[in-house]
C-alpha cells in the first residue's frame, strides 16, 4: 500500500531587501524522487526532472543563473533540457536569474496574471518598493491564475494564487513519488511580511491585508 505524505518546501529569501546578498553556494541534492534542490544557501531554486524534458521553480538572484545551470549539470543534467521556468514571486532574488536561465535553456516561462506586469518591468513600480529592487525583465509567455495547471512528463504543477507578499505571489503543488512513497509537495509562496512593507495605508496595493 503507497503511503502518502506531505513536504511542504519554503520559498526562501535572504536577507530579501539588504543591498548585498547574503548567499553562499551549497552541493545541489536530491530532495525526494525526482525532485532537486538546485539553490543557494538563503534563497531557493528547484528541479523537478521528467521524461519530457524538466522544470525549474525560480531563479534566485541575477548572479544566481550560472551557478544554477552548473549545479543541473553537476546533478546529471543538461540545462537545454529545461523546458519550463516557473516563478514564486516577482522579487530581485527570486525572478533575478530568470531571464538568463531562459536565454540558456529556451524554456517556457509561466508566472501568474497578477505578477507579470512587474516582472516584465524588472520589479521597477513595485507596489511596495516602487523603484528600489531591479532585476532583468522577463515576459512571461504564459499566465496562470488560481487553479491553473502546468504539466510535463508526467508531472503536473497546480498554480494557487497567494498573494500578500506580492499581488500575484504563487504557491505550486504537485505530487511526487519516490518509491513506495508519495509525497503531497507545497512550494509555499513567502508567507513573509517585511518590515519595510505599508500594509494599510498603501494607495498603490489598497487590499494588501485582505
Amino acid at each position: 500500500m503507497k503511503r502518502l505524505r506531505i513536504l511542504p518546501l519554503l520559498i526562501l529569501a535572504a536577507s530579501l531587501y539588504a543591498q548585498t546578498p547574503g548567499n553562499q553556494p551549497v552541493e545541489p541534492f536530491r530532495i525526494a524522487g525526482n525532485l532537486y534542490y538546485l539553490g543557494a544557501s538563503d534563497v531557493t531554486s528547484f528541479l523537478i526532472t521528467t521524461p519530457a524534458g524538466h522544470i525549474v521553480i525560480d531563479g534566485g538572484y541575477e548572479e544566481m543563473a550560472p551557478g544554477i545551470l552548473e549545479n543541473i549539470k553537476r546533478l546529471g543534467f543538461r540545462p537545454q533540457d529545461v523546458r519550463i521556468l516557473l516563478n514564486s514571486h516577482a522579487h530581485f532574488d527570486h525572478a533575478g536569474g530568470l531571464t538568463a536561465l531562459q536565454g540558456a535553456t529556451g524554456a517556457q516561462f509561466i508566472a501568474s496574471r497578477g505578477d507579470a506586469p512587474i516582472l516584465k518591468r524588472g520589479g521597477h513600480d513595485d507596489p511596495q518598493f516602487r523603484d528600489r529592487f531591479h532585476f532583468p525583465p522577463i515576459v512571461p509567455d504564459r499566465l496562470v491564475d488560481d487553479g491553473d495547471t502546468v504539466t510535463l512528463g508526467g508531472t503536473t504543477l497546480t498554480a494557487r494564487i497567494t498573494p500578500g507578499h506580492t499581488p500575484g505571489c504563487t504557491t505550486w503543488l504537485t505530487t511526487i513519488r519516490d518509491g513506495e512513497h508519495s509525497y503531497n509537495v507545497v512550494f509555499i509562496g513567502s508567507p513573509s511580511v517585511p518590515s519595510e512593507y505599508n500594509l494599510t495605508t498603501n494607495r498603490r496595493y489598497p487590499n494588501a491585508v485582505a
